[in-house]
């Protein structure tokens, strides 16, 4: 009867964390539900095996400190994530937070059984393994007492306010409370770490045969690697480091330091920037508009393809529209976010010596232009895939995201409300950042809008279809209302890159189908009469051949300016347009494009 105790707990940490999961997550489709069915199974039976193998008590101080730091790490940040974003964000799920408390359930009672099977339980090594886990304790803990003060999830804000505070600040903080205060908050936590320690040296008998220790041990060693394992790349990284909260921390580590690095460059790469003219020259304020979407394939968009849905009904319906240009042969320079972005919204190209940190950005050419610029984003703010996006959009005079505004649900339709707050007596630059068409599909539009899918039915290629046709609406709308309010002069839209979307994305290049993007532009008659040669070179080279690394150069000749950061040859506005389907490159050089026989 004995041993069905640890069957039990292990069952109930197997279905609790998986419905626990389910139940702070959004979003989640089929795939990701069945994928953390069976990651949890392991998870849970490493959780009890070392004290069943020992037949330690689950009720000794030993498992008990080690099972409740698990659960908080369980428990906490999903919760609290799910609590204050549960009604503005679309998806989200945080398994690896529970991976890791279940895996260190087991990796702390290992080496506590360790210790005491090896008579090692009253040298420094217990108390040592108990000081660890008090620390992996006080995690979570900060994190209660965070949502306790503030009502919310620890915040990008407050993870920035803390990293760049120096030892001054923190005394100066703690001399704002009073001395029986701090005295109460010290003497608490140095009684909870004495707690700790106490019940890690609580006389515990434990005698492990050869197999039972060689298993203990294998345990400990193996989650040892997986939990804390360090590497370059982001998916051979230990579990600890790709949960919630350290992610988020280690996030804006990254950001601060490479905010210093882009900002201390900003003053060298503008220094000698010149443009000409370095005012608009429309007859009143005007407003050109650059739009970047999310994993949108022409593939499957009616403007661009014969395809047999009408996925793109707005777009269709101007193709033939001479205000609109589309441009049915661009492509991705890397089916990447940040990596294509990065270039694209920069002099950084495939196809020069540049690099990121030192490129004048679209966002410094259109200021020393004379506009007012502008960037509204629905994609992260933060996150070792986008900073390098986020330091050019915090260069711009006015950078919100919806996700930091906790009034703004997700859908790219939020991003319409930015527009009312532009001045329309100013010359404006605006940048909009969809989420466009990024998996999970579903999770793109509102469920009203479905069309070719089922509303709330989790259908891969319906579901992409229907997020589509959401983006096309949601073009429409930024093109109308700025029409009629902000004098649209251009509209310049492109997908950073594309998608398969009933093929799993692969960390590598898988195809061509992940870059043939879409990209159109749009000009009013006022622009038409006042730059005729741009939009005559840029009518003659539709059918050219573009990749979006280029983008950057499009967008000064579509400024209709000279600077000596602007190459020409790179612009399909200008009739020096240096390149062809065959000098052309994807995948960061490594790939031609004319290879793509589709």
């Amino acid at each position: 009867m004995f041993d069905y105790e640890y069957i039990i707990l292990g069952i109930i940490l197997y279905f609790g964390s998986f419905v626990y999961y389910l139940k702070v997550s959004h979003g989640l489709g089929h795939k990701a539900e069945y994928l953390q069915l069976r990651r949890f199974l392991p998870c849970a039976v490493l959780a009890v095996l070392p004290a069943y193998l020992a037949g330690l008590p689950l009720t000794s101080p030993i498992f008990i400190t080690s099972f409740i730091t698990g659960l908080l790490w369980i428990v906490t940040y999903p919760l609290f994530y799910y609590m204050t974003f549960r009604k503005i964000s679309s998806d989200f799920g945080f398994h690896l937070d529970i991976v890791f408390g279940l895996y260190a359930i087991s990796w702390l009672t290992s080496l506590k059984i360790l210790a005491i099977n090896f008579n090692l339980a009253t040298s420094f090594i217990l108390p040592i393994i108990a000081t660890v886990e008090f620390i992996i304790f006080l995690i979570p803990l900060i994190q209660w007492i965070y949502y306790y003060l503030y009502h919310s999830c620890v915040s990008e804000d407050a993870l920035i306010m803390m990293q760049e505070t120096d030892y001054n600040e923190v005394i100066e903080f703690f001399k704002q409370f009073s001395i029986v205060f701090n005295i109460i908050i010290f003497a608490s936590l140095a009684l909870l770490y004495s707690g700790f320690i106490a019940a890690n040296l609580y006389p515990a008998s434990v005698q492990l045969s050869f197999a039972e220790a060689g298993i203990v041990s294998a345990t400990a060693l193996f989650l040892t690697y997986y939990l804390w394992k360090n590497g370059a790349n982001t998916k051979k990284q230990g579990v600890f480091v790709r949960t919630g909260i350290i992610e988020l921390f280690l996030d804006v580590k990254t950001y601060i330091k490479t905010t210093t690095l882009y900002r201390s460059n900003m003053q060298e790469r503008i220094k000698d920037l010149s443009v000409c003219p370095d005012k608009p020259s429309f007859e009143k304020p005007s407003t050109i508009i650059l739009v970047i979407g999310e994993s949108e394939s022409r593939d499957y968009m009616s403007a661009f393809t014969d395809y047999p849905q009408e996925t793109t009904p707005w777009l269709s319906a101007n193709k033939n529209n001479k205000n609109f240009i589309l441009f049915p042969n661009s492509y991705s320079c890397e089916p990447n976010t940040v990596r294509c972005l990065e270039r694209a919204l920069t002099e950084f190209n495939q196809y020069n010596d540049k690099q990121f940190y030192t490129s004048c950005s679209i966002i410094d050419i259109a200021r020393k232009a004379g506009y007012v610029t502008h960037w509204y984003s629905n994609q992260g703010h933060l996150g070792s895939v986008d900073t390098p996006v986020t330091l050019v959009a915090n260069t711009a005079d006015t950078a919100k995201w919806t996700k930091q505004n906790l009034n703004k649900v997700q859908y790219d339709g939020t991003l319409l409300e930015y527009l009312q707050e532009v001045d329309p007596t100013k010359n404006n630059f605006i940048v909009f950042h969809l989420m466009g068409n990024h998996f999970n599909f579903i999770n793109r539009y509102p469920q009203d809008f479905a069309k070719f899918s089922q509303p709330g039915k989790y259908d891969l290629i319906p579901n992409y279809l229907d997020s589509i046709r959401y983006t096309d609406y949601v073009l429409k709308s930024i093109w109308e209302y700025s029409k009629e309010h902000l004098n649209l002069q251009s509209l310049l839209y492109f997908s950073d890159h594309a998608t398969i979307p009933d093929k799993r994305r692969a960390p590598n290049f898988d195809g061509f189908g992940t870059v043939r993007i879409p990209m159109f532009a749009y000009f009013s008659d006022e622009y038409i009469q006042k730059y005729p040669e741009t939009y005559k070179t840029l009518r003659n080279n539709e059918k050219q051949y573009f990749t979006n690394d280029l983008a950057y150069d499009l967008m000064c000749g579509i400024f209709n300016i000279t600077s000596n950061h602007y190459d020409e040859t790179n612009s399909l506005a200008s009739p020096l347009y240096k390149y062809t389907r065959e000098t052309l490159k994807t995948n960061l050089g490594k790939f031609d494009i004319s290879s793509d026989n589709n």
